[in-house]
């Protein structure tokens, strides 16, 4: 099999500081330690708490930053307030992370944390109630603009990629809003760093999102960051919503239209309302908008249904529709099959007709056995059905005396029973199985039917809806995987029955799959390999992975009567997030080495391919960068002869390691050398490491 070279990155060729993991949290944390809103300074607390319960690499950078903000406030007793306030935090927050209502902690923390350091400071000057007052709004700020902010950083993906939700933009734009009120008053020579920054991001909205967006947007900008009713607030609120407004509806016209129309309003504005900063205030949105106008542009967005639809390409979806739907029905008939099959079995008293006609047709006292002692008789015949049921070699002998006075035939009847019941046995085994295999094939026709709908509705969208989105600047991808393998094969075999598989099934999951092959050799591993190009197969056209699984237990299991199982051992990585999902089904634990240890994972499932319906519990967790998860085969596994987990021993013994094919080297050496040369089975271990870009 190919080397896993292709995956794996020199990780000196890294930088260890990024400017998202570092650079862009100090400058953050910095301006936002000096922002204030009413006076007060809530926001370099707030967006410090929320970083410490983010916990996660540079948040050190961010709390520099708002250290060095809060001591360009020049005030050494609010400087001396923060400090403390985040300090608390640093020791209260980390046990909160990852629990469930962590939000609500981190705003009551904040605002108690807050509140207290502040009435302990006015308690050592001169208390009164106007600062008690201040005291409490606060703390009550800092902890509401600490959610916000925590929310914001949650999904700082979403805004990198230009994907986010209403909430999400709202969160970052009050983030902006303390960016700029933290840049009042920073200015070199006529250039004014707020006013270069609120035209910027005016011109970009309206570009991005028109007339309407772009107003509000303007006057809120222009309004929040000092949030003081006077006269000049509100003029700023005016004139950049009025900006706003009057730029986006240029919008068709390009970045020189909203560019050229950006500069008359503010022109003209500025002189009838500022005139006393006419020169800064130009100078400041020119320089805005020289940087509007070196950021990536956006493409027109188009959004229109075609006037007429093509009629072979309409025709082709209803195909493709009506074909899923067919399907569907075929697994409701399969469905329909099942009940009907069980209400299909013949009671006690449908058999016991069949052995009268046989039986007692031609006996001479009939019309006294089953018309004047028709209970009696009808009683015992029950009763030996149900004896004969418990106990299929019951004798002549051990039946009731009653019973011989009262039948003649007797042993014919007993014979008769016997011969039905065995019968009737035979024909349940296979109904059954019948029964089984139907809603094995209605499950997958359901899937199946799932898939083709929904490439239905790829069609018809494709077809009838066009959606040109803004580009945006290019961006990696937040993770990539560093992969290393190690396998060997039973002593004497020259082919392995252990086989694994890399699959890229949609656009930031990656699955890694380990299958093992009843017994070993070329058996072994045929039936492995057909296990993952089924998986493979499956996945990539739309199946979820535990359709994917239940589907290829379904196919070895109809396959051949004779015995074949393959055990799957399938993790998903998501390549934007932390998320990990682990599918095991019959295969041995998996290790993740993380900075608490090595954690164990494992699964009680039976092997696919031995019964129709098999377990697939997915067990998800969160895998961090710099973590590296183990998968293995039993092979692996039990070469120890002590019986105890020698693979997490080896583990925790061994010093921490950057290279995941390093990892997978030294298992497998271990497990060679506690073999003592002779391998009883194949093996194979896969070590996958994520990481950042940045690292």
């Amino acid at each position: 099999m190919a080397e896993w070279a292709t995956l794996k990155l020199d990780q000196g060729l890294r930088s260890r500081i990024s400017i998202e993991s570092a650079f862009v949290p100090m400058v953050l944390g910095g301006l936002l330690a000096r922002g204030s809103v009413l006076g007060l300074h809530p926001f370099g607390v707030a967006f410090g708490a929320a970083l410490i319960l983010r916990g996660e690499k540079g948040f050190a950078f961010g709390l520099l930053g708002v250290l060095v903000g809060l001591i360009s406030l020049n005030d050494v007793a609010f400087t001396l307030q923060g400090v403390a306030v985040l300090a608390t935090l640093m020791v209260i927050m980390p046990p909160i992370r990852k629990k469930k209502n962590q939000g609500i902690y981190l705003v009551t923390l904040t605002c108690l944390i807050t509140t207290l350091v502040a009435y302990l400071a006015i308690c050592l000057a001169n208390p009164n109630l106007y600062a008690l007052l201040t005291m409490g709004l606060q703390g009550v700020l800092s902890g509401g603009c600490a959610i916000i902010f925590w929310f914001a950083l949650c999904h700082q993906e979403a805004i990198w990629r230009a994907e986010f939700q209403r909430e999400q933009g709202i969160a970052w734009l009050f983030i902006l809003i303390g960016v700029i009120s933290g840049l009042q008053g920073v200015q070199v020579m006529e250039i004014n760093f707020a006013v270069v920054l609120l035209s910027f991001f005016t011109l970009f909205v309206s570009e991005r999102y028109g007339a309407g967006t772009a107003a509000g947007v303007g006057a809120l900008l222009g309004f929040m960051p000092q949030l003081a009713i006077d006269t000049q607030n509100l003029v700023d609120a005016g004139i950049y919503g009025l900006a706003g407004f009057c730029t986006g509806a240029f919008r068709r016209f390009g970045k020189l239209g909203i560019g050229t129309a950006f500069i008359a309003v503010m022109l003209m504005l500025t002189i009838f309302l500022r005139q006393e900063a006419i020169y800064s205030q130009l100078i400041s949105s020119t320089v805005g908008l020289f940087l509007f106008l070196l950021w990536p542009g956006a493409t027109p967005e188009k959004s229109f249904l075609k006037p007429k639809v093509i009629p072979e390409v309409e025709t082709t979806v209803s195909k493709v529709k009506a074909l899923s739907e067919i399907f569907d029905q075929i697994a409701l008939s399969y469905q329909a099959s099942e009940t009907e099959a069980l209400e299909m079995r013949p009671e006690v008293p449908e058999l016991m007709n069949v052995l009268v006609e046989r039986v007692c047709h031609s006996c001479p006292t009939m019309d006294v056995c089953w018309n004047r002692e028709f209970y009696k008789t009808y009683h015992i015949f029950f009763e030996l059905f149900g004896l004969v049921e418990k106990e299929t070699d019951l004798s002549l002998q051990s039946l009731p005396i009653e019973w011989k006075r009262h039948c003649g035939r007797l042993k014919e009847m007993l014979l008769g029973v016997q011969f039905i019941i065995e019968q009737e046995k035979n024909q349940e085994t296979w109904r059954r199985r019948l029964l089984l295999n139907q809603e094995a094939l209605s499950r997958q026709f359901l899937n199946v039917s799932q898939v083709i709908g929904n490439l239905a509705k790829e069609l018809h969208t494709q077809h009838n809806w066009e959606v040109v989105k803004p580009s945006n600047l290019a961006r990696r991808r937040r993770f990539f995987l560093d992969v290393g393998i190690s396998m060997f094969t039973k002593t004497g075999n020259g082919m392995s029955g252990d086989n694994y598989a890399s699959i890229a099934f949609s656009t930031k999951e990656h699955a890694f799959v380990l299958s093992d092959g009843m017994g070993v050799g070329e058996n072994a591993a045929k039936m492995s390999a057909t296990a993952l190009t089924l998986l493979e197969q499956l996945l990539t056209t739309g199946f979820k992975p535990e359709g994917a699984i239940q589907a290829l237990n379904s196919i070895l299991v109809l396959r051949s009567p004779e015995e074949s199982f393959v055990t799957i051992d399938m993790a998903i990585l998501d390549l934007e997030s932390v998320d990990l999902k682990l599918i095991k089904v019959g295969a041995s634990p998996s290790y993740l080495i993380g900075p608490d240890g090595v954690k164990t994972i494992e699964s009680s499932s039976l092997p696919a391919g031995i019964l129709n319906q098999i377990d697939t519990p997915v067990i998800e967790m969160e895998m961090q960068s710099g973590e590296a998860l183990i998968l293995l085969t039993d092979g692996i596994q039990d070469v120890s002869k002590e019986g105890t987990d020698w693979i997490k021993d080896f583990l925790e013994k061994t010093p921490p390691m950057d290279k995941s094919q390093k990892i997978a080297d030294l298992i497998g050496e271990e497990a060679r050398r506690l073999s003592g040369g002779t391998l009883d089975d194949d093996g194979i271990v896969m070590v996958i490491r994520k990481n950042y870009w940045s690292e």
